[in-house]
């Protein structure tokens, strides 16, 4: 079996893929948090004109935690019992197809896996026991024989081509430029034919580590929006919409101890997931314990958490950076007054990003179009010419508008229905009325929003989060115009050039530093884009846990963290 390509420069940001994190009390070798003294953020250039200004992302992050290893964990055998995790919004849909809200990226892999897991922009098996390249547009992918689901069924080569058509049927198969088919060889092969040769870094990222394999038999039988039935180390044994979830540990998990992958485990017996809008609340529901962690504490309460902190007891705090950005974007369409450039870079000069990041308490602002939590972001972004995400420029913002057919009309800016967006856009808003341009918020939950950014009449502005296993990989999400089949990307714009200066930085020889900026240069030139913060990860969390465990950064395993016996 083949291996595949992974990026070449030394800076490890966070861990890309898969983050070990020590706890309050624990420690161990395989521990890889970097993040604390790594992911720097230089401060918005001196022209930012800010209500507030943040520490520098250095400063905020936290320093690897050390551990206590006289204590008894997992890690030396057996389970702890149950722990009750805090989300922001309801994943409303378990299914295979339900991707939309945040909150289901952090669910779904507990009780769902794919062929492969995407980690450094390599493929770690997990279904799959590896690929073999039969010729440049026919890869083999052979399956573990011995895979079996929540209620017992095989999977075989056929569930896997059932998957993969299932999620193709909904619509909601993004980023499958490079696929063109998927058959079954025999009874565990199955063979993927591509489009064209694969030449792109992360190019099968959706296709084997987003496409969820389930059971054809189960599928049929079951309901997998409220009762799912996957391969996963959880079962779901109970779904509240709008107010818990609740997972077990699979007795009889497929995979054998030795091959097990350290993101698959399943070292706590009971997951609780609660639903709890109000960041407020889950201040309250830490420190009554009602809930053992939570990444949304908002900034001026981790202190609370912290030494001397009046929930300080029983607690610890880790804050690092996360991976995900939040873009906003114009619509592109005809006749819409987004679609000027001009107007384009009105908006984005009268935005203030560090006082954006101070609203929601959960973000560090944005300096250029990416995020330094991947190895493949350029500091010198933040520096370059006419860079408007640095630069907050009321008078700049006031001289593009005069160049405009702008008349006064109120523009929709629409984004997700969380705490964290919608304090985000409220201060958008005000910036953007600073200068003279009204807009009016519309909020939507994670489905519908999914739904509706694709529709051209539903909003001028979209504020969106956007993820990657790279920033080139983040990039693709808003840029592509190959992302969803309709012949635009996500901002309604058909560029050629920009498609061909992204399809450059993207490709294997052609992801350099100097094609990447190549990219972020032409961004800039025509006002597509702007970056408004990253999440930054206040995690809190018990002192029943040893060690804390993330996929890709920032999605939180609870059964892959180790946790205290004693």
């Amino acid at each position: 079996m083949k291996g595949f390509f992974s990026f070449k420069k030394g800076v490890s940001i966070a861990l890309a893929a898969s983050m070990l994190v020590m706890g309050a009390c624990g420690s161990s070798d395989t521990s890889s948090a970097d993040a604390g003294s790594e992911a720097d953020t230089n401060s918005a250039s001196e022209t930012v004109e800010s209500t507030e200004t943040e520490e520098s992302a250095e400063s905020e992050v936290s320093q690897e935690p050390e551990a206590d290893t006289s204590r008894a964990t997992t890690a030396d055998g057996g389970q702890y019992d149950k722990v009750t995790v805090g989300l922001q919004d309801d994943p409303s849909d378990l299914s295979t197809t339900g991707f939309g809200a945040y909150s289901y990226m952090i669910v779904a892999p507990n009780f769902y896996e794919t062929l492969f897991d995407l980690r450094d922009n390599d493929y770690t098996p997990i279904l799959a026991k590896g690929y073999t390249e039969v010729d440049d547009l026919h890869w083999d992918v052979e399956l573990y024989d011995y895979i079996t689901d929540t209620n017992g069924n095989n999977i075989t080569a056929d569930d896997v081509v059932f998957s993969f058509n299932l999620l193709i049927d909904s619509g909601k198969a993004a980023r499958y430029d490079y696929f063109e088919s998927v058959e079954a060889v025999d009874t565990y092969t199955v063979r993927f034919t591509w489009s064209k040769p694969i030449d792109a870094i992360g190019a099968l990222e959706w296709p084997w580590c987003r496409t969820y394999i389930v059971s054809q038999k189960s599928y049929e039988e079951g309901n997998f929006t409220e009762a799912p039935a996957g391969t996963g180390p959880y079962d779901v044994t109970e779904y509240v919409v709008g107010s818990h979830l609740t997972l077990t540990a699979k007795d009889n998990y497929w995979q054998t101890d030795e091959l097990r992958d350290e993101l698959h485990k399943a070292n706590v017996k009971t997951i609780e997931y609660d639903v709890i809008a109000e960041t407020s609340q889950h201040v309250i529901g830490l420190g009554t314990d009602q809930i053992q962690y939570s990444q949304y504490v908002p900034a001026e309460n981790i202190a609370d958490f912290e030494e001397n902190g009046q929930y300080a007891d029983g607690h610890a705090v880790y804050i690092t950076q996360g991976s995900a950005l939040e873009v906003l974007m114009a619509n592109n369409s005809e006749g819409k007054i987004t679609a000027d450039p001009n107007f384009r870079k009105a908006i984005w000069y009268a935005i203030d990003n560090e006082a954006v990041a101070t609203a929601t308490g959960t973000y560090l602002a944005s300096y250029a179009l990416g995020t330094p939590f991947f190895a493949d972001y350029y500091e010198s972004w933040e520096s370059a010419e006419n860079n408007y995400m640095a630069s907050m420029d009321v008078d700049k913002a006031k001289e593009y508008l005069d160049q405009t057919a702008y008349a006064g009309e109120t523009l929709v800016i629409m984004g997700a229905s969380d705490e964290a967006s919608k304090s985000a856009m409220t201060m958008i808003q005000a910036l953007l009325t600073n200068v003279g341009i009204n807009v009016e918020i519309k909020a939507e939950d994670g489905v519908m929003l999914e739904e509706d950014m694709l529709d051209p009449t539903t909003w001028d502005i979209l504020y969106k989060d956007c993820g990657g296993g790279s920033q080139v990989g983040e990039w693709n999400r808003f840029t592509n115009y190959n992302e969803f089949g309709t012949g635009y990307n996500m901002s309604f714009i058909k560029d050629d050039t920009l498609q061909s200066v992204y399809e450059t930085a993207n490709s294997l020889d052609g992801h350099t530093e100097e094609n990447m900026t190549a990219f972020h240069d032409y961004v800039l030139e025509n006002g597509y884009y702007y970056a408004v913060c990253s999440p930054k990860i206040n995690a809190v969390y018990a002192d029943c846990f040893a060690t804390l465990a993330f996929a890709e950064g920032e999605f939180f395993r609870p059964g892959a963290c180790e946790f205290y016996l004693d």
